[in-house]
């Protein structure tokens, strides 16, 4: 499984507040939702939107996926789920 910054998929900051995620979550939603884009690949930034947004809102699932990068984890790097729970998680 590949790492996936979610942070970075959303465009905001790891520092960012709990209100500044859910707005550009929202903006890309609208944006990207595949009723709506005709741009190519919209289900599928709207699919990876969504995922994002569902592990940073949550303040214990944004405490784990924050503590990922400091196992030396970037975007895109193999990922086999160090963390304890991860695999309850992650389904």
């Amino acid at each position: 499984m590949e790492f996936k910054d979610y942070y970075e998929i959303l465009g905001v900051k790891p520092d960012a507040a709990d209100a500044e995620i859910k707005s550009t979550y929202r903006r890309l939603a609208r944006k990207f939702h595949p009723d709506v884009s005709k741009e190519t690949g919209a289900e599928d930034k709207f699919k990876s939107i969504n995922e994002a947004y569902e592990a940073l809102r949550e303040p214990a699932r944004r405490k784990e996926h924050d503590q990922i990068p400091a196992g030396g984890y970037r975007g895109g790097a193999e990922f086999r789920g160090a963390l304890p729970n991860w695999a309850r998680r992650a389904g």
